[in-house]
């Protein structure tokens, strides 16, 4: 598609030096244009919505991209609009069924009300789901086509939309469009969206640069990205430096790393390890020290040729920034301060636990991400698959450092989440959480696509979240089986579901496979790790 765009462009360009530029619509056919899409967008049919898009996108003049774009936002507005609507309707109607669910035992009568109200929730709930479905696929059509205008004036209008649109999903989506067409002139346009005032825009426009490729101009940018106030643009800027390779960059690195505490102690020292050959771990002392003496001398490349050299002080590194050794779950090291746990109790955990024969060094994948390597583990308890879990996860909550804020999510072919917001790991709430997974049973299919659905929506979905929350950068993924329930039963539909969640998110997924691998599809549980920066381990 992206080869077939270029030939386009190039074509596009010959042609216009040798002929005339054609003209666009007239007033009166554009007046005609605009009534046959406006009667065929108020079909119900979706296709039929699609293609009037696509016709629009194709008269490639000014006046069109600002219709689309108008069309754009009152498709967001009215999505916006729905929400709030069902969000009350589903406030209502769980405030209605909270003292029937608490109730030990129901008359007939109120249990007749309790399933109509649970079956109401649910209509409710499909609906909602349902309208937002069909609004990100004509959202998706309206992005996508923004990047075959071509004419000037259409382009220029984009442009100016991208920086100076009020709302900043506008800016997102036709910036986004743009990218993926790898339209004339996105460079420049990133290097000015790159200043945004809206960290969403910001993102994409620093990550669109390193996509592009050519980003010396940016390197001013992605310095000034590693000490930004928000995560996630620091995590961009990191990612530009070590691509870019600019002194400057190394020295704002270890200056963050002396005021980081969490996950991104794992991504700034990974860089700097990379970068340097040297490895001090967390220790910016020790960073900061090696780089005043050899900052001056560094070319670009690793000492010893890549071999990593040190001294032996890498700090512990624990969560919530303390030298102790960090907690652990199934051996992966829990060095994030924001976790959610997911976790499979589908009915194939209540099979017996069967470790791999050399279970004293177990098989682990590591995806390369900048975490620490996992250890070798063994259960602590014998049993079934959930009393293994139970076990690991009480062992693992009760040493979560009080800094930490965590959740979990439960999964079998319903999934639930323990609390509407993340919570803080102090003694009282840890004991809370140990219990809830305690009095789990295994039971029905594995749903790991909603589930993970749920994580992504305490972490911010980027444009799917209007608050944006991104409370989450670490999830914890524990599974026995392979996906086969719910919205997404397919692998692959999951995977790509993920990297549209993930886009601004940047969560890593660390992945536990339990048992058997030919039953939980250890590609699956590889592939999503390793896209994403985690680690998967077998079990």
């Amino acid at each position: 598609m992206t080869r077939n765009r270029l030939f386009l462009g190039v074509l596009g360009l010959v042609l216009a030096l040798a002929l005339p530029i054609a003209a666009g619509p007239s007033a009166a056919e554009w007046d005609q244009m605009k009534k046959d899409f406006f009667r065929d967008f108020a079909n119900a049919d979706i296709s039929v919505k699609k293609s009037a898009l696509d016709r629009i996108a194709g008269v490639n003049t000014s006046d069109a991209a600002k219709l689309l774009i108008s069309v754009y936002g009152q498709i967001k507005r009215d999505v916006d609009a729905q929400d709030d609507k069902c969000n009350a309707a589903l406030a209502d109607l769980e405030k209605k069924l909270k003292p029937l669910r608490g109730a030990t035992q129901l008359s007939a009568g109120e249990m007749d009300r309790k399933n109509k109200l649970e079956a109401e929730l649910k209509a409710v709930s499909d609906d909602q789901q349902k309208k937002r479905d069909e609004a990100k696929k004509l959202l998706d059509t309206i992005a996508s086509s923004i990047g075959r205008f071509t004419d000037p004036a259409a382009v220029s209008e984009l442009r100016t939309m991208v920086l100076k649109a009020a709302d900043w999903t506008d800016r997102y989506a036709i910036l986004s469009g743009l990218l993926e067409a790898k339209a004339e002139g996105v460079g420049a346009i990133c290097l000015e969206a790159a200043k945004d005032r809206d960290p969403r825009v910001r993102i994409i426009a620093l990550d669109g640069l390193l996509r592009l490729g050519d980003v010396k101009a940016a390197e001013p940018l992605f310095v000034a990205a590693v000490e930004d106030s928000e995560w996630q643009i620091r995590l961009s800027g990191i990612a530009g430096v070590e691509k870019l390779k600019c002194k400057a960059g190394i020295a704002a690195m270890i200056r963050q790393l002396k005021k980081e505490d969490g996950r991104l102690r794992d991504d700034l020292s990974g860089a700097l390890k990379r970068l340097t050959g040297m490895d001090f771990g967390y220790n910016a002392a020790s960073w900061d020290e090696w780089w005043k003496t050899n900052g001056e001398r560094w070319d670009g490349n690793p000492v010893g040729g890549g071999k990593v050299a040190g001294n032996d002080v890498k700090s512990a590194g624990g969560a919530g920034g303390t030298t102790a050794e960090p907690p652990t779950f199934f051996g992966l090291k829990i060095t994030s301060k924001k976790i959610v746990f997911v976790l499979d109790v589908s009915g194939s955990m209540a099979d017996p636990s069967e470790p791999p024969p050399d279970k004293d060094k177990p098989p682990v994948v590591n995806s390369g991400g900048n975490g620490p390597a996992p250890e070798p583990w063994e259960a602590g308890l014998k049993g079934t698959k959930l009393e293994v879990l139970k076990w690991e996860f009480e062992r693992t909550v009760k040493k979560l450092d009080d800094k930490v804020t965590f959740n979990i999510i439960v999964f079998a072919s319903d999934v639930q989440r323990w609390k509407d917001k993340m919570q803080p790991a102090t003694p009282a709430v840890k004991a809370e959480a140990i219990d809830f997974v305690k009095k789990q049973s295994p039971t029905s299919q594995t749903n790991t696509g909603d589930a993970l659905e749920k994580a992504f929506e305490l972490a911010g979905q980027g444009l799917n979240d209007k608050a944006y929350a991104a409370l989450v950068d670490t999830i914890y993924l524990m599974s026995d089986g392979a996906p086969n329930a719910g919205k997404y039963p397919n692998p692959d539909d999951i995977i790509r579901k993920v990297k549209e969640w993930n886009v601004l998110s940047k969560v890593i997924i660390n992945t536990v496979g339990l048992g058997n691998p030919t039953n939980y599809n250890p590609n699956f549980l590889s592939q999503l790790a390793g896209m994403t920066g985690g680690v998967f381990v077998k079990r």
